[in-house]
C-alpha cells in the first residue's frame, strides 16, 4: 500500500514537471512569435536601466514566494517570459544591446562574424579555422542546433536563450532556497542585466553564461546538502563554462582548494574532493581540446588570442597592441601570429621581468576602482550600489570564514583576483567575465541577505515550499555537459558534401552557391504593407533606425544598407565553393520559395569598415543579379 502511493506521488510529480514544462515553453515561444509591445521594447532598450531593474526585482520577487507546484509553475514561466522579452525586443526593433555584433536584429558583424561562419564551416565539410577556432565548443553546440533546425538561425538562437533561462532558473531556486528569496532574485536580476547584451547574437558569452549558471547552481547544492559529487559535477559545468567563454580561470584551483579544506571531517583535508576536483577539470580540458580536434583544422591554435592580452599587459596597452606595434603580424596565419606575439612577449618579460607586476596591478587598479564589476547594468547609481552591497557580503563573508558559504565566498574572491592579470577589464570590458558572472552576482545578493537578517526583515527572506527536484537539477546540467560534447561530434560525422555544378555568370559576376534554409534573413518591408516589425520582417524605418545605432566602425555599412529600397532581402550564408561568409543582397521576389541548395550570380562590393576615420578592413556585400534553385529539400 506505502508503495502504491509513493509511485502515485511519483507519477503526479513528474506529470506536474512535464506540464509546467511545456507550459512554460508554450509561454516563450508564444512571446517570440507574436511579438511584445511597442512600449514594453522601449523598456526594455532604454539606456539607464535603474528602473528596469527595480521593476524586475519586484516582480520577480513575487512570481518566486508562491509554494507548491503553482510557485514553480509562475517563477518557471516568469523566467522564460523575460528572457523571451529581452529576445523579442531584439526582433521587433532590429537593436541589440551590444550595437556592434549583429544588425537588423539577426544578421552577424565582428567576432559574431566569424562565429557564426565558425558553425557553418562545421556544417558543411570544412574545419573550423581562424577566430572561430579560438572556443571551439560554443560554435560545435551552435552548429549542432544549425544542424537540427535545418539552418534556422532565429531558430537556434531562441534555443540558445531558452538554455539559458532555465539555467538561471535553476540556479534562482536554489539560492532562493539556502538565502531566501529576494536573494535569489537578486541574482537572477543582475545575470539578466549582463545577458540582455548579447540575446540576439551568436557571441560565446550566452553558452558559457548558461554552463556558469547551471554549473553554479549544482555546485551551491552540493554544498548546502553536503554532496560532494554534485559539487564535482558543478566543477566540470564551470570548467566548460570556461572553456566556452576564456574568463576568470584560477576559480577553478580555487574551489578546488576550499572543497579539500570544507569537507576534509576530521582530516587535513579532504582526497576526494582534491583528486575529484581536479580531475573534473582536466575532463572539462580534456572536452575541449577533443572537440578541437575535431572540428577545427590542423594549423589552428585554441584560444591562441590570450598571446595578444599578454603582449598588452606587458607593455601597458590592450589586445590589439600588438598589432599596432607590428603590422606585418597582419599577414601572417593565425598559428603564426600567435606564434610570433608569445615570442615578442616573452622577450618583454626576459628583458623586464616586473613588467608583469606593473601590468598586474594595473589590471586590478582597473577592475577595482574604474566601476568595471557591474557595469553592464548601465545606470551609475545601480552599479555603485551593487558594488556597495558587495563590498558588505565579502566583509561578512571574512567574518564568517570559518562557514562554508563564508569560505566559499573568500575563495571564489582569490579566484577571481588572481584571475585579472590574465583577463584585463580594459580590453573587452565584462564580457570577458560571462561564464563567472553568476558568482559576480552572489557577492551582492549575499551583502543583502545580510542586511535583511541584521534587521530582520524576514519576509523578504521568505522560502516557499516544494523546491525543485535535485535529479532535475543534475540532469539539466548533464545533458547541457553531454551536448556541449557530443553535439559537434555528430554533426561533423553526420554531414554530407554537396555535388556542384558549373554555373557561368555574366562578365563581372561570380558564381556562388548557397543553402536557402528559412530563419537566417531579412526581408525590409514598406511602411505601408508590414504594421510593425518582427524579425524576419522590418519595416523601412525600423531597419534604418537598427543601423543608425550600430557601432561607428560600421558607418559605411550602414550607409551602403540604408540606400536599399523595400522588398529587399539580406541573407548570411556560407558559400559552398569556398567555405566563405556571404552577405547576400537580393529582390526578394527572386529568392526562391523552396529550401535546398541555390546557385547565384553576384556582384561584390567591399564595403570599408572604420576606425578613428582609418580603413581597418572590409564587410562584403554580395548583390544577386540573378538565382536558381539547384536541388530541393522537399
Amino acid at each position: 500500500m506505502e508503495l502504491q502511493k509513493k509511485l502515485s506521488n511519483f507519477s503526479k510529480s513528474w506529470l506536474y514537471t512535464i506540464g509546467i514544462f511545456l507550459i512554460g515553453l508554450g509561454l516563450y515561444f508564444s512571446v517570440l512569435r507574436i511579438g511584445i509591445p511597442a512600449q514594453l521594447v522601449v523598456a526594455l532598450l532604454t539606456p539607464d536601466l535603474a528602473f528596469l531593474f527595480l521593476v524586475i526585482v519586484v516582480l520577480l520577487y513575487f512570481v518566486y514566494l508562491p509554494s507548491g507546484w503553482v510557485g514553480i509553475l509562475t517563477s518557471f514561466s516568469a523566467t522564460l517570459g523575460l528572457f523571451a522579452c529581452q529576445l523579442s525586443a531584439v526582433w521587433r526593433s532590429g537593436i541589440d544591446g551590444s550595437h556592434s555584433f549583429s544588425y537588423g536584429g539577426l544578421l552577424s558583424l565582428s567576432d559574431a562574424y566569424y562565429y557564426y561562419l565558425g558553425a557553418l564551416q562545421v556544417l558543411n565539410m570544412y574545419d573550423l579555422n581562424g577566430t572561430a577556432s579560438y572556443r571551439p565548443l560554443a560554435h560545435g553546440v551552435l552548429a549542432s542546433f544549425l544542424g537540427i533546425t535545418q539552418q534556422n538561425l532565429q531558430l537556434s538562437i531562441a534555443i540558445i536563450v531558452l538554455i539559458t533561462a532555465i539555467s538561471c532558473f535553476f540556479l534562482t531556486r536554489e539560492i532562493q532556497e539556502s538565502h531566501g528569496t529576494i536573494t535569489g532574485v537578486l541574482v537572477l536580476a543582475i545575470i539578466f542585466l549582463f545577458d540582455k547584451t548579447w540575446i540576439g547574437t551568436v557571441m560565446t558569452e550566452n553558452l558559457g553564461l548558461a554552463l556558469g549558471a547551471i554549473g553554479l547552481a549544482i555546485f551551491w547544492r552540493g554544498i548546502v546538502k553536503e554532496k560532494i559529487n554534485l559539487c564535482l559535477l558543478g566543477l566540470l559545468l564551470l570548467t566548460l563554462a570556461l572553456n566556452t567563454r576564456a574568463g576568470a580561470f584560477f576559480i577553478l584551483p580555487a574551489l578546488v582548494i576550499w572543497g579539500s579544506w570544507s569537507f576534509r571531517g576530521r582530516t587535513r583535508f579532504s582526497a576526494h574532493f582534491l583528486i575529484g576536483g581536479f580531475s573534473a577539470i582536466l575532463l572539462g580540458f580534456v572536452i575541449n581540446s577533443l572537440v578541437f580536434r575535431v572540428i577545427a583544422s590542423h594549423n589552428a591554435v585554441s584560444n591562441s588570442n590570450f598571446s595578444y592580452t599578454l603582449y598588452g599587459l606587458l607593455v601597458g596597452g590592450r589586445w590589439d597592441t600588438v598589432l599596432k606595434d607590428y603590422p606585418e603580424l597582419k599577414h601572417l596565419s593565425t598559428s603564426e601570429k600567435s606564434k610570433k606575439v608569445y615570442e615578442l612577449a616573452f622577450a618583454i618579460l626576459r628583458d623586464d621581468p616586473l613588467a608583469l607586476i606593473r601590468g598586474a596591478f594595473r589590471a586590478w587598479r582597473e577592475f577595482i576602482w574604474g566601476d568595471i564589476i557591474f557595469s553592464f547594468v548601465k545606470s551609475a547609481k545601480v552599479n555603485v550600489s551593487l558594488q556597495i552591497l558587495a563590498l558588505v557580503g565579502v566583509v561578512n563573508s571574512f567574518r564568517q570564514r570559518y562557514t562554508s558559504i563564508g569560505s566559499l565566498i573568500i575563495a571564489l574572491l582569490i579566484g577571481i583576483l588572481l584571475s585579472i592579470p590574465l583577463v584585463p577589464p580594459w580590453d573587452v570590458g565584462t564580457r570577458v567575465y560571462a561564464a563567472t558572472i553568476p558568482i559576480f552576482a552572489l557577492f551582492p545578493a549575499l551583502g543583502l541577505y545580510w542586511i535583511i537578517t541584521k534587521y530582520q526583515w524576514q519576509p523578504l527572506l521568505k522560502v516557499p515550499h516544494n523546491q525543485v527536484s535535485p535529479k532535475l537539477l543534475s540532469i539539466f546540467g548533464i545533458v547541457l555537459a553531454l551536448l556541449t560534447f557530443l553535439g559537434p561530434f555528430f554533426i561533423y560525422f553526420l554531414r554530407e558534401p554537396y555535388l556542384l555544378p558549373n554555373i557561368s555568370c555574366p562578365q563581372a559576376l561570380e558564381a556562388v552557391f548557397f543553402r536557402n534554409d528559412s530563419g537566417s534573413l531579412i526581408n525590409i518591408v514598406s511602411e505601408q504593407d508590414l504594421e510593425r516589425s518582427n524579425v524576419p520582417n522590418l519595416r523601412i524605418s525600423d531597419f534604418e533606425n537598427s543601423l543608425s545605432k550600430l557601432n561607428k566602425k560600421y558607418t559605411r555599412l550602414a550607409q551602403e544598407l540604408t540606400q536599399l529600397p523595400p522588398n529587399t532581402t539580406i541573407f548570411q550564408k556560407i558559400n559552398l565553393k569556398n567555405q566563405t561568409m556571404m552577405d547576400l543582397v537580393v529582390d526578394s521576389q527572386l529568392l526562391p520559395h523552396q529550401q535546398g541548395v541555390v546557385a547565384a550570380c553576384v556582384r561584390k562590393k567591399p564595403v570599408p569598415l572604420l576606425s578613428d576615420k582609418q580603413e581597418i578592413g572590409y564587410h562584403n556585400l554580395y548583390y544577386a543579379e540573378s538565382m536558381k534553385l539547384l536541388y530541393s529539400d522537399e
